[in-house]
């Protein structure tokens, strides 16, 4: 199936790109607004096509409901960095504290906020290539920063995102990632993916300890240590909601480590299968694999209370807290502030940040 494109909002150059496989197993909409992925359409297990991402209707309400991030590309820093500072080659640079004493996510208007430069790469597979160009002192990043962001729909229903960015001017940091929120019953079946069952592979080393701001404190947990955060193992295949109410912070939103050092283009690294989701309700899976040396487990345990899903596929339904869980690969949270792992974020002129994930559907009864 070819890449086609319609106009979701002429007026503020708003347009949305589908991507289907030949196979008619993936259909994925992409907006040229934050490189929103809108929509994600699946096959359950009795042929019934479900959305199975999180996400709205209308540019608006992108503009709107913002707090939740709901399918958006990241940067120019996913995740936190505690208290919105940081210090680099000498200089200290402030940036917005937009949650709690933290940033989050890019500040007040990350990519998520950006229009992109979209370019067809391929019809077969469908590809798209998204560029936005992040000028210097950007949300008080410093260094001019150009990001290539790939998507790509495979023939055996896989989504793959390619991160690629270089700086001309300075030195930076960067962490990116998607936020994609996923429910696999499709959410008109079930609002909330507690009862998702999931497997965290022994490819995946522990987990990072978070403070009361969920913030790093530098210390690693290995698998097994403490068991309400343990997915692998005798707790293969158990929910979400299983000790949901017994973790830090509402539920899981936690740094998974897959190795402790990386490279700034992590492309050149085998993908890795980190996690495996399945919902009994619909059968329809979701394998997650990724370069990078970490990945954010989050279940939506701050999505407002008064979000309703998408009308036109999902039939509206108020969601809420843990209506969907996110997967975002990256590098560790508030990288530039340990001492251990700033080398995983910073960038400088003459080098290339790289990445790859990929997100795998199916069914399985």
């Amino acid at each position: 199936m070819p890449v086609t494109k319609s106009i979701l909002h002429p007026a503020h150059g708003v347009d949305r790109y589908t991507l289907s496989n030949s196979a008619g197993t993936l259909t994925v909409n992409i907006l040229n607004y934050g490189g929103i992925v809108q929509h994600i359409l699946v096959p359950d297990r009795d042929g019934v096509v479900r959305d199975v991402t999180l996400g709205f209707d209308t540019y608006q309400e992108y503009t709107e409901k913002t707090s939740a991030y709901f399918g958006g590309l990241i940067g120019r820093f996913a995740n936190r960095i505690a208290f919105g500072k940081f210090t680099l080659d000498g200089t200290t640079y402030n940036l917005a504290t937009n949650n709690g004493p933290n940033h989050l996510h890019g500040g007040l208007s990350g990519f998520d906020k950006k229009i992109w430069t979209v370019t067809v790469l391929s019809q077969d597979p469908p590809s798209i290539r998204l560029t936005h160009i992040s000028p210097d002192g950007d949300e008080g990043y410093p260094g001019t920063l150009t990001t290539h962001v790939t998507y790509t729909v495979t023939t055996a229903a896989e989504l793959s995102i390619e991160y690629v960015a270089t700086t001309s001017d300075k030195a930076t940091i960067v962490n990116l990632t998607n936020h994609a929120y996923f429910n696999l019953a499709g959410v008109t079946k079930n609002p909330r993916i507690l009862d998702h069952q999931v497997e965290i592979t022994p490819a995946v080393l522990g987990y990072l300890e978070l403070d009361d701001g969920l913030c790093p404190t530098g210390t690693f947990i290995p698998t097994g240590t403490i068991e309400t955060m343990d997915f692998s193992g005798a707790h293969v295949g158990r929910t979400f909601g299983a000790r949901i109410a017994e973790v830090q912070g509402k539920g899981y939103d936690h740094p998974y480590v897959i190795r402790q050092d990386a490279e700034t283009d992590t492309r050149g690294q085998p993908l890795v299968e980190a996690v495996r989701v399945r919902s009994p309700e619909t059968g329809i899976t979701l394998k997650f694999a990724t370069t990078e040396p970490a990945f954010q487990l989050y279940t939506g345990n701050f999505i407002p209370e008064e979000y309703t899903a998408k009308k036109e596929t999902q039939d509206g339904v108020a969601i809420g807290p843990w209506a969907g869980f996110c997967l975002e690969s990256s590098r560790n949270p508030d990288a530039p502030n340990k001492e251990a792992w700033v080398g995983q974020v910073v960038l400088r002129v003459g080098k290339t940040y790289g990445s790859k994930s990929v997100f795998g559907f199916g069914v399985r009864d």
